[in-house]
């Protein structure tokens, strides 16, 4: 008795028959991983070190390791914030001022262009500063210790999410502030003139 096989039925067993001796033939054919540089230096040129031609140079990965966040604030006592405080507020010519004492040696810096503020010198130890601008309108003045030297936080080292930054002494992650370690902004209230 003779067998006849349908045509389709042999290509379909020629295809899976090619199929598996493919996967067995690249699994059995796996590449060795790469080596080592191994350098030599050649008899005709000393001192120049070249790669041996065997070898193939393989870059090492550098790694960054994500830091810990802070469970305390890495900054806090190494550089106080300023103490800032209204003296008094008066009247000159019709001009409300506020008088404010700041420490001695402190920079500051009006927030609001509506309000100007002037150096008063230092009287009796106490560091004035004069600012006027609206009646009856509060302000905004920044004002910074520059006597500071609180380590700052290191943005973009990749230990740390976005919004935070590495404080190398601590060894963690701590929220950045757009206020820079050693400043405060203060609120000044203008008074108003009769």
């Amino acid at each position: 008795m003779k067998r006849n096989f349908n045509p389709v039925v042999l290509l379909v067993i020629a295809c899976l028959s090619i199929a598996c001796l493919t996967v067995v033939a690249s699994v059995v054919t796996l590449t060795p991983a790469p080596t080592a540089t191994r350098l030599s230096i050649l008899p005709s040129q000393p001192g120049v070190v070249v790669p041996s031609p065997t070898s193939i140079i393989v870059p090492s990965p550098t790694l960054v390791q994500i830091a810990p966040l802070c469970t305390v604030d890495p900054l806090a006592g190494a550089c106080p914030t300023p103490t800032v405080r209204t003296q008094s507020k008066f009247c000159v010519k019709k001009l409300p001022y506020t008088l404010l004492e700041i420490p001695p040696g402190a920079t500051f810096e009006s927030m609001d262009t509506g309000m100007t503020c002037k150096d008063e010198g230092l009287h009796g130890g106490v560091h004035q500063v004069s600012c006027t601008g609206q009646q009856l309108y509060s302000f905004e003045l920044k004002v910074c210790d520059t006597a500071c030297s609180a380590a700052q936080l290191k943005t973009g080292t990749g230990q740390c999410p976005d919004g935070y930054g590495y404080s190398a002494g601590a060894g963690c992650c701590w929220p950045t502030s757009a206020l820079e370690a050693g400043c405060v902004i203060y609120k000044v209230d203008i008074g108003a003139c009769q």
